[in-house]
C-alpha cells in the first residue's frame, strides 16, 4: 500500500525537524520576511523624509490663519 501521508517535499526538510512542519516554518518565515521588505520598500517610497515638504514660518501662519 502507498503511504499517503508521506511529504513529497522529504528531501528539503532540516535534519533536526520532522517533515511538513519545517516545510512550513520555511516557507511562512520566508513569506513574512518578504512581506516586510515590502512595507519597508513602500514606507521609504511614500512616507520617507524626502517626500514631506518643508513649510516656512509664513505657510504656517496661513495655514493657522494667524496674523501678525
Amino acid at each position: 500500500m502507498k503511504d499517503v501521508f508521506r511529504s513529497p517535499h522529504r528531501d528539503l526538510v532540516d535534519a533536526g525537524a520532522t517533515g511538513w512542519f519545517a516545510l512550513l516554518r520555511r516557507h511562512l518565515v520566508l513569506v513574512i520576511a518578504i512581506k516586510l521588505a515590502l512595507l519597508a520598500l513602500l514606507f521609504f517610497l511614500f512616507f520617507s523624509a524626502a517626500h514631506r515638504p518643508s513649510p516656512g514660518p509664513a505657510a504656517v501662519s496661513e495655514a493657522l490663519h494667524l496674523s501678525r
